[in-house]
């Protein structure tokens, strides 16, 4: 079992100056950039993951504490491949507030940036049909082969979306042709449908999963339905900054724990200075990313698949001036392992209408793609009756899309989103 503490030397904290991972391990665990399963690393110096080749890092507990954690920059993104495997199960040994198998952060900066990806999801051009394995999407993709997407359904069964490995991208004028590994069990629309004088353009988004960077839970994540997570939290505004850009999130969140969300906020205040952008979240346990007691994060272009709970959260009531734009959340399912409206899940569940939402897809899930949830004052720890949702002003909510959502609603029929527009079928 492996300890690490990066302290700063000196008064030390210029990235240029600090010692980087490979530099550290390279003297003082096996003589060359192999890295053991560190049981912590306890970051309270700057701690530089060298972008000089594809690597694995394994460990319990990540803890960045005033600290910084570098991979990669804005101006200079990590260009190999890394994967991070947090372990840890749910009777295993707990840091306060935090829990296990996770990183986290307080009073310091975790930066991630991996390369970025053009576009992070797109749409069909046209109908895709059951048997090919090709299909043709909108616009110049920069995909390459054996990366993973989704596609979304586009029938009554959210769950018919699919998942498919890239065989071979060929960009031709403004549309991208892309050979899959297998053949499609569904057929996946895409064309303009005509309701009396209105025109409706429906196509089923296509998600890009695949990213350089790889944070994930162990082998016993999916089992125990137990995974990785990411958490920020301390008091005042911008205490921290989180700043996590084209990475993939897989086998995260940990189901029946309050505040184990993939990418968590928690109670900082302003956030300004930082931003999830870009990532792809898929198959998690609790949720993708959870706004709690923050305002003015900003939330862009990221791709969220097969999620367990509300999908992009915000929690109390109190939180304001975030913006959410350009995302896609695909599969949102139902969960009783987490709060009661778990079980009736919005992929965009929103509990302050002083937010900023756009161009954002919900493409299907159990329940319910835009719930708006406004409280006469917020609730849990943001607990105020100076603070009134209800009648807070509309931040914006333009061009957003939603698609393929069930509800056992009233008079035992099945409502179905499309497109925005709310088509009831009987059962």
């Amino acid at each position: 079992v492996y300890f690490f503490f990066f302290q700063a030397e000196d008064g030390i904290r210029d990235a240029q100056e600090s010692r980087g991972l490979g530099d550290v391990y390279k003297r003082q665990v096996h003589g060359d950039t192999s890295v053991p399963h560190l049981k912590a690393v306890n970051i309270e110096g700057v701690l530089i993951f060298e972008d000089n080749g594809d690597k694995t890092f394994d460990a319990d507990f990540v803890i960045i504490l005033g600290g910084r954690l570098e991979i990669g920059t804005e101006e200079r993104p990590y260009k190999s491949k890394l994967v991070i495997t947090l372990h840890g199960k749910p009777n295993g040994i707990k840091l306060p507030q935090y829990g296990n198998k996770c990183i986290a952060l307080r009073d310091g900066m975790l930066d991630i940036h991996g390369v970025p990806r053009t576009p992070t999801w797109t749409e069909l051009r046209e109908t895709a049909n059951t048997g090919t394995n090709l299909i043709r999407v909108l616009g110049k993709v920069d995909w390459q082969k054996g990366e993973e997407i989704v596609i979304a359904s586009t029938s009554f069964e959210h769950r018919e979306a699919e998942v498919r490995q890239i065989l071979e991208v060929k960009v031709i004028g403004d549309y991208s042709e892309i050979k899959l590994n297998s053949t499609l069990t569904f057929k996946h629309y895409a064309g303009v449908q005509t309701f009396g004088s209105e025109k409706l353009e429906m196509r089923a988004e296509v998600g890009l999963l695949s990213r350089n960077i790889v944070i994930q839970g162990d082998k016993d994540s999916e089992e125990l339905e137990y995974g990785a997570h990411i958490m920020a939290m301390a008091r005042g505004d911008d205490s921290v900054q989180m700043r996590i850009e084209y990475a993939e999130l897989r086998q995260t969140g940990q189901a029946f724990n309050l505040g184990r969300y993939s990418i968590h906020f928690h109670l900082i205040g302003k956030v300004e200075k930082s931003y999830i952008k870009g990532n792809a979240i898929h198959h998690t346990y609790n949720r993708a990313v959870t706004i709690h007691g923050v305002h003015h994060l900003q939330i862009i272009q990221n791709v969220a698949y097969h999620v367990m709970g509300h999908t992009f959260f915000i929690e109390d009531g109190i939180e304001t001036h975030n913006v959410l734009d350009g995302n896609l959340g695909i599969q949102t399912m139902a969960s009783w392992s987490l709060i009661d409206t778990d079980q009736t899940p919005a992929t965009f569940w929103i509990t302050n209408p002083l937010n900023f939402y756009r161009n954002n897809h919900a493409a299907g899930g159990d329940r319910y793609g835009y719930w708006f949830d406004f409280r006469a004052h917020p609730i849990g720890p943001s607990f105020t009756d100076q603070i009134c949702p209800r009648g807070m002003p509309l931040g914006e909510f333009r061009n957003n899309t939603c698609l393929l959502y069930t509800s056992d609603a009233a008079d035992d029929l099945l409502c179905v989103d499309l497109g925005g527009r709310r088509i009831i079928k009987k059962k």
